[in-house]
This record gives C-alpha cells, structure tokens and sequence, in this order.
C-alpha cells in the first residue's frame, strides 16, 4: 500500500490454504485498487496432494516468486500479456502476534508497474485455525505520515477486535478495540446492510479513529439461509487521534460478515 502517492494504490494478494488427510486445497487471489476502483487480475483454485508444508504459500500461472536466504520472500511477481506488475519486500519495520498464532509484519517495500516504482508499506499477515475452530473475522490495515501503521482484526472470538500500530519509533498493542458502523448502505445480493463508515476506539481512549469509504468491491457467498454471508474489500481514508496527536489515514478494510 502507497503512503505519500498521491493517489492511493492498493494491491492485496490473499493465499487461502485448507489442508486436510485427502490433500491441500488453494485458493490466490490478486487485486489492485487505486482511485477507489477494484479490480480482480488473479484467481485461481487447485487441489494438490497431501505435503507436509501445506501452508506454504505457492506460484501459480502467470504469478511467481523471489525468495530469499532463510525462505523469506522478498518479491511477487505477475506477468500475463500487457500487465507487468511486481511486489518488493525490503527491510522490516514492525512486527507483532496474537494468542491465537496468528503474525503481522511490516515492511517496507515498493509496488512495480513495468518500469514505474511506487514506494509504500507491505503487509505480511499469516493467520491459521483448525477446520472446527471460530473463524477470524475482519481485518484493517492503516497508514499515514510519522511512519503511521495500524493493524486492526477481528479474531473471532473475544474480544470482538483488537489492534497493534505504530508511529515513529513509539509502538503501541490494544488489547481490546470498541468498532461501530456510523453509516451503512443496504446490499441486496446478500440481504444485508454493509458500513460506510466506522468508528473506532480502544476502551481507554488511546487510540479513536473514523474511518470512511473511498472504493468497495462487495460479493456476496454461497449460505443457507436467505441472509448470505458477505466478503468485501475498501478502500478507506479518514483520522486518528493517537497518544494525543491527530493524523490523516488511509487503507485497507477486508469486511466480512457471516
């Protein structure tokens, strides 16, 4: 994700992993996002048999990888037709955990579109649950001047969110971060209303953030009854008052509702 362009640009990869004693199902999704329009350039699903390395992340088609000393992947690469589009993963700058195993790591990096690089922050998150175990939820991924970086998720469970951010040198964990819709719109493929606008704010006042939307891509899942579940992507922009000081943000918001 951009920090100082101009025009935010956005371009999440998602690796979905479910493993079990008949093999390893895959599910790579790649998108990019920039002026508040989503657009899908990747996706594919395949079966593969049993490994004992099921949730390592693998290329596929016109997407593959550089890897580094130790595995570390250091690039992402795409290439079908006219498109040339590349991930750099530099240095890290930040990195912290959950009590459920899952990691977020921040790094800087750079977003290539044939010869044009665009410097900005990359997100490595990793989160796991066994088949009959809560499903996570939600997640936000936040930036802004001062080296800003927020990591909101819905871990599915309680509490209901919590949050880890950055500014500086100075970092900061919230145990427990308090989420309303302060606006929604109604999404009649799933028969749901969906936000527009947030409102966030841990219970000790650290940290309160408004969020808007700039840009969302909504789809509605498979479900059973006639309330469908939801999976949307947006683009957000709005503030945060953090240890006292108040800074524009911008990001990512993966919404989910089951």
């Amino acid at each position: 994700m951009t920090v100082d362009a101009d025009s935010a640009i956005v371009v999440p990869w998602f690796f979905q992993t479910s493993s079990s004693e008949e093999g390893v199902e895959r599910v790579t999704e790649g998108w990019l996002a920039r002026s508040g329009l989503w657009e899908s350039f990747f996706h594919d699903e395949w079966n593969a048999g049993p490994t004992r390395t099921p949730f390592r992340i693998q290329p596929r088609g016109p997407m593959d990888f550089v890897v580094g000393l130790g595995g570390k992947l250091e690039r992402i690469l795409f290439a079908e037709g006219q498109r040339q589009l590349e991930i750099v993963i530099d240095e890290g700058v930040s990195d912290w955990s959950g009590n459920r195993g899952e990691t977020f790591r921040i790094y800087r990096g750079a977003v290539l579109f044939g010869d044009q690089r665009v410097p900005g922050l990359v997100l490595d998150m990793n989160r796991a649950r066994r088949r009959e175990g809560l499903e996570p939820g939600e997640w936000m991924f936040l930036t802004g001047p001062r080296r800003l970086a927020i990591v909101v998720e819905s871990p599915g469970g309680s509490p209901a969110y919590r949050g880890w951010g950055r500014i500086g040198e100075e970092e900061f964990r919230w145990p427990e971060i308090q989420v309303t819709w302060n606006s929604v719109r109604s999404f009649e493929e799933a028969r749901r209303d969906v936000p527009v606008a947030w409102r966030l704010r841990s219970p000790d006042g650290e940290i309160e953030l408004t969020l808007a939307s700039a840009g969302m891509e909504l789809r509605a899942e498979e479900g059973e009854g006639p309330i469908l579940p939801v999976n949307g992507l947006y683009q957000v922009t709005g503030s945060v008052v953090l240890a006292g000081d108040s800074l524009e943000v911008r990001g990512l918001v993966r919404h989910v509702q089951r």
